[in-house]
């Protein structure tokens, strides 16, 4: 079992980050990986500007990767009884040095196959040392619960380390619930994704929000619209997404004073009747951490139909001034979503390997390196940055 002297970023608190060499050594129930590429979580970006509760520095954040195996303890082939995902179940380790994986971050507890997020058994990143290094140990807790995801041949290092992020948005998605019908009782019959054939709006023009207009086009939308601040964001969206989603360029209020934002909301919200015919959306996807985008959400739904708005990101921001009696009259339903299932992220792999979907391109075209200051990796605006630990 060896030892490995690996170039890291290691996390002391708020704004303070240096790139240190640390000494990562192979346990007889360890693996160790070598990581190929590693994405940077908008949960990171502010964990670097705010701190976390659950994060005790000094550690290693980045939990979004794609790495390849090059070293198996002698005891992992003895490890039997699952925990988490594989909770009940006999674990057969069948992977080998050279393959490719991604990682479940959340070492959950799981119930009729659902995550519960509350009381994790151990999180990668926010306990484990996880990605922004060259080498990562992958422990015990990991193999256990089944976190470790084999990547497909020929989904490249970038798409891989966006396996976790597009599962979590796949996981909302499914965990959209538009009724379908009603039983002989009345009692309501749901169908657990976007609307059919419906129209979906996703405000954001991230990577994320790029990712969630993929997915609810590949589950079979009728329109899917995004809403995007800048001319240059318009042009990257059609660029990404191709010509089959409509972008929509919407004037930046974000600092006017409420008032003058509710009346710009109206104005969008006039918009995008014309744009559908009267009709607004099934689906409304706020995939941005901002109060603004999720009151716009809410104004959004159809009038003329069950309609479901998914927040991704800043969640728990208060958003003043909406009209929410859609919500009390239960014709809308509003959910969140934090982290995914590992069931998710298979999907996702399964779906690259089939060349379902492709997720090139969706990434910051900069390769940042442990040459780069990581002041800089953590703050960067615009599509997700990648870090490239052996450029």
């Amino acid at each position: 079992m060896s030892n490995y002297r690996s170039k890291t970023f290691v996390y002391y608190g708020p704004g303070k980050v240096q790139c240190k060499e640390i000494s990562i050594h192979c346990g007889p129930e360890d693996i160790i990986v070598k990581v190929l590429a590693s994405a940077r979580c908008g949960t990171d970006k502010t964990i670097f500007y705010k701190g976390h509760p659950k994060v005790k520095p000094p550690s290693i954040l980045g939990h979004e990767l794609s790495a390849e195996i090059i070293e198996i303890g002698p005891e992992v082939k003895n490890l039997r009884d699952g925990i988490g995902y594989k909770e009940g179940k006999k674990i057969n380790f069948d992977l080998k040095l050279g393959e490719r994986i991604t990682v479940q971050s959340r070492i959950a507890r799981y119930r009729d196959g659902l995550m519960l997020l509350s009381n994790p058994i151990t999180i990668l990143s926010f306990i484990l040392p996880a990605g922004y290094s060259q080498y990562m140990k992958i422990s015990k807790e990991l193999i256990l619960s089944g976190s470790l995801i084999k990547i497909p041949k020929g989904v490249t290092d970038e798409e891989a380390s966006l396996i976790e992020p597009a599962a979590c948005a796949l996981e909302s998605i499914f965990s959209t619930p538009h009724p379908v019908g009603v039983d002989k009782d009345g009692r309501h019959i749901y169908r657990a994704s976007i609307r059919k054939e419906g129209n979906v709006c996703v405000i954001g023009s991230g990577t994320v929000s790029m990712i969630y207009a993929l997915l609810c086009h590949l589950e079979g939308a009728k329109k899917v619209f995004i809403l995007v601040r800048s001319k240059r964001k318009k042009e990257l969206a059609k660029r990404i997404l191709g010509d089959w989603i409509k972008v929509i360029l919407i004037d930046d209020y974000s600092k006017r004073p409420l008032m003058e934002k509710l009346k710009e909301e109206e104005k969008i919200v006039t918009r995008l009747k014309d744009e559908t015919d009267g009709y607004l959306f099934d689906d409304v996807i706020a995939a941005c951490p901002n109060p603004d985008a999720q009151r716009l959400m809410l104004k959004l739904y159809t009038r003329q139909g069950y309609a479901v708005g998914a927040c991704f990101g800043g969640t728990h921001e208060l958003v003043d001034g909406a009209d929410i009696d859609q919500n009390h009259y239960r014709s809308a339903k509003t959910i969140g979503t934090s982290g995914c299932s590992s069931k998710a992220m298979e999907t996702i792999a399964r779906r690259l390997g089939e060349k379902r979907i492709s997720l090139k391109g969706f990434t910051n075209p900069r390769h940042f390196t442990f040459n780069d200051q990581p002041e800089e990796f953590f703050t960067i605006t615009g599509l997700k940055p990648i870090l490239y630990p052996w450029e």
